[in-house]
């Protein structure tokens, strides 16, 4: 989310798609959708990737270079996206955003492989994997609670200078 507040981790905000970037993290597409929240003042301004550069310029090299680096730090090598690095358009964005939610909705609806994965849900109706709310409160009260909190490593406040990527 570009716009100028910043919200708390997990907040859910109604956006609008502008554009997406295609990073590759460990063989897979890792798309990072670029939106902007409708209540920011710059909302209706921008209505596609072309206006993120010619209203906040540098701000889509900005974005790209920080994804490229985030991991670093932890000993791992430099990200690397497909369209070298290009933020493709909202039409593009929004094709996407149509396929993944089609592949998720197979997913939940038993339609193709799992790989493993546990599909259990209590909102999606028809869905072979839904539970009672009642069987999922169950499922987190049988949970093994967490353990004490322990202390964070020294490396989680220690500046990083990457340069440039």
């Amino acid at each position: 989310e570009i716009g100028d507040k910043v919200h708390e981790r997990g907040a859910i905000i109604q956006v609008k798609v502008l554009g997406i970037m295609a990073m590759i993290d460990e063989g897979e597409t890792d798309w990072k959708v670029l939106v902007i929240d409708v209540n920011d003042p710059m909302a209706d301004q921008l209505n596609d990737v072309e206006d993120i550069e010619r209203l906040k310029p540098g701000l889509l090299k900005a974005t790209y270079e920080w994804f490229v680096l985030y991991k670093v730090p932890d000993g791992k090598p430099k990200n690397v996206f497909a369209f070298n690095g290009e933020a493709k358009n909202k039409a593009f964005a929004l094709d996407i955003i149509s396929e993944t939610a089609e592949q998720w909705r197979k997913l939940v609806m038993s339609e193709t492989d799992s790989g493993g994965l546990n599909g259990s849900n209590v909102s999606v109706d028809n869905s072979p994997y839904r539970v009672s709310q009642e069987e999922a409160d169950k499922e987190i009260t049988s949970s093994t609670e967490p353990g004490p909190v322990g202390p964070l490593p020294e490396s989680l406040d220690k500046s990083h200078y990457l340069g440039s990527a």
